[in-house]
């Protein structure tokens, strides 16, 4: 548990260590002898750190009666204009004996001459004294010493100036509370007990301490308590706190899980339903028993939650149910929070739920539809990828100027001719100033809701990879449901820790060589290979071929393989390439295969997999076929004689356009006997040979 700033209230301050820290000058009149002026450290003197900043002026012979002024000053940050801001600084002062009159004031002003807002003023010696003030103004201004003296003789001052601190306020927050919890705050130098605060009927949330006494920033701790007042629920650990600081306590993510009935609902001016969702908050000992007969709170950002508090009944479940508000539209949260017992430690839990402007309304009449959160966007080009690999694709779209309703981590859906062909996550805004301005947005499709979640500790015993697939997709929720899953005959012993979604499922499918793709409806297949049906979907030179790039790789031709096993080695070679192509080796190790039989097959595998060039193509066509005739790894023909290309070809990748809906771009492979399907299964049956 602990607490967060979500607030600061320093604004400005120094220690006054350097020589630097001060701009120093004098005026007035004066006709004198002797004279010696400095502003410089004094590591003798000091009332924090390592040194002070001394001013100094001694050895004055006085010749005509006058007067003098010497100032030190620093522009510093004084908050907003119009705002105001707390000034607290230390000063320390002393003058010669025969002094007639001598005057030690701090300013704060907008340039040096003009002497406003007067914080303080002494005369004669003073010890080390934190000085306190209010500026009305804030921007920035000039913090500044005057010293103004009418000598009479011989005189000489000293006056030094230590840590000044410039803050918003003298009051210190604390936010994320109950109603009827109690909190302590404490300095940490001493563990003095410096005030104790309650938090009132709701709606209140928070409690406020006045800390203009303490020297801040300073070293603080608190004692949270439960509701009633007793028990002592956690005591954080010391912090750096100042005035005007806003802390936020919640505590640590536990035992106590929230999940939802609907992943989208939509706000209340919406036509659309449903504009509520059921949320459920299970609460379970360290043991992993259902905790019955304990209060749950709720609260929710963006939504409104009824109830605010729930019971837990026998199966450990406590209800609310989150609204959504009449025209706010993005992202809810809603939060649970179990204040702990002696059985439970106090725990918390999130969970979030898209609040959609209004149901999205495909066009089949219109090239592109852009939606974010449910709210159309006007865009000026765009491209998006898709594949069927669980390969991460980005989207990027500019769009005219920039809109206010663009929500952070909102869901991107893109429509072709009144057909979905993309779903994703908005994640990054690039703003432009350029011959005329204009916005570029970024987002990543659906894998981002798998790398935005991560796997705090799961361990299976001999579980199917499906089995794992399921569980995962259950026990953490990121908006992504189980879809189809293939049923896979292995079985794994893995242990999952600390990693994200993405990387732990993909860890389960290359355990067994299969693979897993995500739907547009945010459902997640796990299958041994997708699709490779013919399409029935071709393309030709001359007719809807704009562009085409047919490049081979012959840096990857192998027609000679060394496999060095557990003590033993197999050589296989393929005669027939070798006369035509060369004599081309590669060395490959598989030291966990012990049978000779084994290996020998492992390296006819691979020469297998090797002794052919690797090509790929990118195919530029014009497409007038209706949406979903063709996906990633279906199969088309393509006849391009100017490349030497005739046949079907499997699809890997598809990217669109979005300025013309009848454009398209594929990254085909070389021949239906695809390498990376013998790539799959030469380590599938690697790993089933090790086993």
């Amino acid at each position: 548990m602990g607490i967060s700033k979500t607030v600061s209230g320093y604004l400005d301050g120094f220690s006054c260590e350097s020589e630097g820290d001060w701009q120093t000058g004098y005026g007035g009149l004066f006709d004198c002898a002797g004279t010696t002026h400095a502003a410089c450290i004094d590591t003798a003197e000091k009332q924090e750190g390592a040194a002070s900043t001394r001013v100094l002026w001694s050895s004055y012979s006085i010749i005509d009666t006058w007067s003098e002024e010497m100032f030190s000053s620093r522009l510093l940050n004084f908050g907003p204009v119009g705002g105001g801001a707390c000034v607290r600084i230390w000063n320390k002062h002393s003058i010669y004996p025969g002094m007639a009159d001598f005057t030690n004031a701090l300013y704060i002003s907008t340039d040096h001459e003009a002497r406003e807002e007067q914080v303080y003023t002494a005369a004669g010696t003073e010890g080390w004294t934190l000085k306190k003030h209010v500026v009305v103004a804030g921007g920035q201004r000039y913090l500044t010493w005057w010293v103004h003296v009418e000598p009479v003789g011989s005189f000489a001052f000293k006056n030094w100036v230590d840590r000044v601190v410039i803050s918003t306020s003298t009051n210190l927050t604390i936010t994320g509370l109950t109603p009827g919890q109690k909190v302590e705050l404490y300095r940490s130098s001493d563990d003095m007990k410096l005030d104790t605060q309650t938090c009132a009927a709701s709606p209140a949330s928070s409690v406020v301490f006045d800390v203009d006494a303490e020297d801040f920033p300073e070293q603080m701790y608190l004692k949270i308590y439960g509701t009633d007042g007793v028990t002592l629920i956690e005591t954080t650990v010391s912090y750096n706190m100042c005035g005007g600081d806003t802390w936020d306590w919640t505590a640590d993510a536990g035992t106590l899980v929230l999940s939802r009935a609907d992943f989208i609902i939509y706000r209340g001016a919406s036509d659309t339903t449903p504009k509520s969702t059921a949320i459920i908050a299970n609460l379970k000992t360290p043991a992993g028993a259902d905790y019955p007969g304990v209060l749950i709170y709720f609260e929710a950002a963006n939504g409104a939650v009824s109830a605010s508090s729930d019971t837990t009944d026998s199966s450990g479940n406590a209800h609310t149910t989150l609204s959504s508000l009449t025209t706010a539209f993005g992202l809810a949260v809603v939060k649970a929070q179990w204040l702990g017992d002696a059985n439970v430690p106090a725990c918390s839990a999130y969970i979030l739920v898209h609040v959609f402007y209004d149901a999205e309304a495909p066009d089949p009449d219109v090239g592109f539809q852009l939606y974010v959160e449910g709210y159309p966007l006007e865009f000026v080009s765009g491209k998006y990828g898709i594949n069927a690999q669980g390969k991460p694709e980005m989207i990027q779209v500019e769009i005219p100027e920039w809109d206010p309703n663009l929500v952070p981590f909102g869901l991107m859906n893109v429509y072709r001719k009144g057909v979905q062909e993309f779903a994703g996550v908005y994640l990054v805004p690039d703003r432009h100033l350029s011959d005329a301005p204009r916005v570029t947005l970024q987002g990543q499709d659906l894998t981002f809701l798998l790398l935005d979640r991560v796997v705090d500790l799961k361990i299976y015993n001999n579980q199917t990879p499906q089995y794992i697939i399921n569980d995962l997709l259950t026990s953490f929720d990121c908006g992504i449901t189980v879809g189809s899953l293939g049923s896979c005959a292995a079985t794994l012993t893995i242990t999952i820790t600390s990693e994200n979604l993405l990387a732990s499922i993909q860890r389960v499918c290359d355990a067994v060589c299969w693979n897993f793709r995500l739907n547009l409806n945010r459902s997640l297949d796990f299958a041994e290979l997708f699709g490779g049906s013919p399409s029935g979907v071709a393309f030709t030179e001359g007719i809807d071929i704009f562009d085409l790039d047919a490049g081979s790789d012959y840096g990857k031709i192998a027609n000679w393989v060394r496999m060095v096993g557990d003590g033993i080695v197999s050589t296989k070679q393929d005669g027939t390439n070798i006369m035509d192509q060369g004599l081309h080796q590669i060395p490959s190790f598989q030291t966990s295969i012990s049978s000779q039989s084994s290996l020998d097959v492992a390296c006819q595998a691979l020469l297998d997999l090797s002794k052919d060039r690797s090509e790929t193509e990118t195919l530029l066509a014009y497409d007038a076929y209706t949406p979903g005739t063709f996906e990633s790894e279906d199969t088309i023909t393509v006849t391009a004689p100017g490349v030497g290309m005739a046949g079907e070809y499997l699809v890997k990748r598809i990217e669109r356009d979005m300025t013309d809906a009848n454009f398209v771009l594929f990254e085909l492979s070389n021949r239906l006997a695809q390498y990376w399907e013998l790539d799959e299964a030469y380590r599938r049956m690697i790993k089933d040979l090790s086993v």
